[in-house]
């Protein structure tokens, strides 16, 4: 069986004239980058929130639904940010993000995150009454880190790159 590629997309991405523009605007991928950082902390910050409270050490006795509840609408703004920035700076380099093993784990991770974030973590949030102590424990550690590595992996991309 044939592998579809996918570098058609990247090139075709990276010609565009956004894409072109970025790329020979400094000022333009800083503020991009910028945007895409403010997304990453409103999105990290509220969850960082939720999985204290989960692992026991959250504001005051809320309870961690109250808290995610409360934070929603930032969070899902955060994750908005991320997910209209991301592509619109991909655009400025695609092709060397196409040939980086570092964007396709990022890439991993966040589905996997994003996934993991709105099936299990959402049940476990909001389970009524409250998720027993040790899976709540278990679901934010493992919410934190799968957070964590999409930040680290996305880190990665500027620091290494790609052969060829």
């Amino acid at each position: 069986m044939m592998a579809i590629s996918l570098l058609p997309v990247f090139e075709w991405m990276e010609s565009t004239p956004v894409g072109q523009t970025i790329r020979h605007s400094a000022a333009l991928i800083a503020l991009l980058e910028s945007i895409h950082l403010i997304g990453l902390t409103l999105l990290l910050g509220t969850i960082l929130m939720v999985d204290l409270s989960l692992l026991g050490l959250g504001i005051g006795r809320s309870p961690a639904s109250r808290i995610a509840r409360e934070l929603r609408g930032w969070t899902a703004a955060g994750l908005v940010i991320m997910l209209v920035s991301g592509p619109v700076f991909l655009s400025s380099e695609a092709i060397r993000c196409y040939r980086s093993p570092a964007f396709w784990t990022k890439m991993a991770l966040l589905a996997i995150a994003v996934t993991f974030h709105f099936t299990i973590h959402k049940k476990v949030v909001f389970e009524e009454p409250a998720a027993p102590r040790q899976p709540a424990r278990w679901t934010a550690c493992l919410s934190l880190g799968l957070w964590t590595s999409v930040a680290l992996a996305g880190k990665a991309i500027a620091i290494f790159q790609p052969p060829g």
